[in-house]
Formats: C-alpha cells, sequence, structure tokens
C-alpha cells in the first residue's frame, strides 16, 4: 500500500467529507450524552431554579470536552493516516476552529436569500403545495449546511496537520505478519505414523581447527578465512580472528 502524501485536502473533496465525518460523529457521541443528561435533570428531575443551574452547568461542561476532544481526536486520526500524531493541542483547536467559523460564516451569508425567501412562501401560503415545496427547500438548505460544516472540519484537520507535518515523509503501513499454516490432523481411520530414528552419523570435524599451513594474508593485513576463503576477517581482543561472513573463530590453543 503506498502511504498517503501530507498535503492539505480541497474543499469539495471525498477526502475532506471522510476526514470530516470521522471527527463529528465521534466528537457527536461522546459529548451528546452529557447534554441529553442536563436536559434530563435540568427539565425533569430537579426543575426549578436549581435544575435550570445544573443544566448550565452540564452544558459547560460538555462544551469545555469537546474542546479538549478535537486536538485529541485529531491527534489520532493524523497517526492513523500517516503515522505521526500531532502536538500543541491549543493550535490544533484554534487552527480548525477559526477556520470552521469563517467557512460558516461564508456559508451563512450565501444562503441567506434562498433561506428568508422560502420562509416568505411558507408563511404565506401555509399548507398548500407552494407552502410544502418551501419546507422542502428550508430542509435542502438546513441539510446542505450540515455537509458543509462537515467538509469545513475535515479541510481544516488536513490544513492544521500539513502545517504540521508538511516537511515529514508518511510512514508505510505496518506488514500483516505470516502465521504459519497449521498441520492438518491425522484422520481416525488413517495408520498412525511411527517416527524411525536417524542413522547415528560420525560427527563432521570442527571448523574451528587450525590450518595445517600458515593462512594468507590480504595486503591489508587481513587474514584468508580456511572455511570461505575471504579475506572478510576481523582480529578481537578476546576471541582472536575471526570471520564475518561463516562465522569462523580461531582455534584456541
Amino acid at each position: 500500500m503506498t502511504p498517503v502524501a501530507i498535503e492539505p485536502f480541497g474543499f469539495f473533496t471525498a477526502d475532506s467529507l471522510r476526514a470530516g465525518w470521522w471527527l463529528s460523529w465521534r466528537l457527536f457521541v461522546r459529548v451528546v450524552a452529557i447534554f441529553a443528561v442536563s436536559a434530563l435533570v435540568g427539565l425533569y428531575l430537579v426543575p426549578g431554579g436549581v435544575g435550570g443551574f445544573l443544566m448550565a452547568i452540564g452544558f459547560c461542561v460538555g462544551a469545555v470536552w469537546s474542546v479538549l476532544l478535537i486536538p485529541k481526536l485529531t491527534s489520532r486520526w493524523s497517526q492513523e493516516r500517516y503515522g505521526y500524531p500531532l502536538e500543541n493541542a491549543l493550535s490544533i483547536w484554534w487552527g480548525i476552529t477559526w477556520r470552521g467559523l469563517v467557512v460558516s460564516l461564508v456559508a451563512a451569508v450565501i444562503m441567506a436569500v434562498p433561506n428568508v425567501v422560502a420562509l416568505s412562501f411558507q408563511t404565506a401560503y401555509g399548507s398548500s403545495a407552494l407552502g410544502a415545496a418551501a419546507t422542502m427547500v428550508i430542509w435542502g438548505l438546513n441539510i446542505t449546511n450540515v455537509a458543509v460544516s462537515i467538509l469545513a472540519t475535515g479541510w481544516a484537520m488536513s490544513k492544521v496537520t500539513a502545517n504540521q507535518l508538511g516537511g515529514l515523509e508518511p510512514l508505510e503501513p505496518a506488514a500483516p505478519e505470516a502465521y504459519a499454516a497449521p498441520e492438518a490432523p491425522l484422520e481416525a481411520d488413517s495408520p498412525a505414523v511411527v517416527p524411525v530414528a536417524a542413522p547415528a552419523s560420525r560427527p563432521e570435524p570442527r571448523a574451528e581447527a587450525a590450518p595445517s599451513k600458515p593462512a594468507a594474508v590480504s595486503a591489508d593485513g587481513k587474514r584468508q578465512c580456511p572455511k570461505c576463503g575471504l579475506y572478510e576477517t576481523e582480529r578481537g581482543s578476546v576471541i582472536g580472528w575471526y570471520c564475518k561472513i561463516c562465522g569462523w573463530r580461531e582455534a584456541r590453543r
């Protein structure tokens, strides 16, 4: 698998959509639980001023947690995609937040006119066909706004990541480990296999035996290995002469 280059995504691209969705749904499922519990406590379990205060505290906790989760999740995304985590949580959060706010502001300005027109038609024509069409337009604008927010999040993530890791090469993905295939079990009706001991053989002469004639020496003072015939030998202070190619050692006397 070819490593992915560390560079910013285009805004209207599938990479921005995937990255923004990766962060958005993970952030949503973590924070929405706090908001739901806070609303439940404030509206039903503890009604009144105390409940409203507890609900406000819960919403503040959820907002702070979302701020802390954005850098953490973005660094995890960078680790999974490029092999490197990100540093400086405040810089990550601010880089994603201000870009998302700018894109949201531009989208709000662009969609303000059709939204106002659709609201006017919905109010004027009510449940008629024209009013229903205006309602569909409003729903379409809301969905478009959510999609633009997700695209902006993914695009901002790629910008922040490229700013930190722009000078690095992406790491190769780890190669899958090779596992040996299990041996097939013997069938019940197959005859048992009795291992036969191999005949004893005479031990081979040790390679470390000293040569009968003086070893040749190269121009740079290295001895010829009597086992492989090469001059890739060195003299150790403890083990004496040894070959780096075949592992021959000089016999100890």
